[in-house]
């Protein structure tokens, strides 16, 4: 019997362990490990044209991620586009809470520079 198992698991090993990857990485796909796509400003142009609500618009940018750095005049012309308030104000967060976030990296960074356990 033993013989038998070696036998099999020579032969199906790396099917084996190609199908346990398989799964594994599928896996990690479903439980939501994958990036999500982030939405366009070409995107945000057209839902709001398509009448699409404010509301909506954000939680699509909020559930991608997205981050936005415009200057005043961009932020202007998206306005004069018919883009809502709520949404610009929405696109303009992102990018100061990125800021903020890379900002306070930067500073954790610099505390570990004296090593762990220092105080």
């Amino acid at each position: 019997m033993i013989k038998t198992f070696k036998k099999l698991s020579q032969r199906q090993g790396p099917a084996l362990i190609f199908l346990t990857g398989v799964t594994l990485l599928s896996g990690c796909a479903a439980l939501g490990f994958k990036q999500p796509e982030p939405v366009t400003v070409g995107q945000v142009i057209e839902m709001s044209k398509e009448g699409v609500p404010a509301e909506v618009i954000v939680k699509k940018m909020r559930d991608s991620e997205s981050v936005y750095r415009f200057t005043g005049a961009q932020l202007a012309k998206l306005h004069d586009l018919g883009i809502a308030d709520e949404v610009l104000d929405y696109m303009q967060r992102t990018y100061i809470e990125e800021e903020r976030r890379e900002q306070s990296r930067e500073d954790q960074g610099d505390w570990d520079m004296w090593g762990a356990g220092f105080w």
